[in-house]
């Protein structure tokens, strides 16, 4: 298994971690409800979009691999776009989902993706 398999790997478990624990605030707390099912919309955004950047990425790789040297897009308007929609998905239904938290969740799986990266290189040394 390579070094990236297991970062995707960690940052799928982290990201379906956290949206477990938003499922789960917004079950049994109710004041807490468009907070946290926000936050998770967020996180699924976020791990779609790292995802959908690791696939490009690899890619580009495979093809410069064999010698291809064309230019490709890495999909930047695609996740821009993924993006802004979950923002106008929280917009169109304020009872379900906090804007903000939304916004704020569309970084969680950059944000696993560091974290793990500095616990393999720290377990590495």
């Amino acid at each position: 298994m390579s070094e990236l398999t297991r970062y995707r790997r960690g940052m799928i478990a982290t990201v379906m971690y956290v949206m477990m624990i938003c499922f789960l605030t917004a079950a049994f707390v109710p004041s807490l409800e468009a907070i946290a099912l926000g936050l998770a919309l967020g996180a699924a955004i976020s791990l779609i979009n790292a995802l959908y950047l690791g696939h490009k990425v690899k890619k580009v790789a495979d093809g410069a691999a064999e010698g291809n040297l064309k230019r490709v897009n890495l999909g930047f308007l695609t996740r821009a776009a993924l993006a802004v929609l979950g923002i106008f998905i929280s917009m169109r239904y304020p009872q379900y989902f906090n804007t903000y938290a939304v916004a704020g969740g569309l970084v969680i799986a950059q944000f696993s993706l560091l974290i793990i990266g500095i616990v393999m290189s720290r377990k590495e040394i």
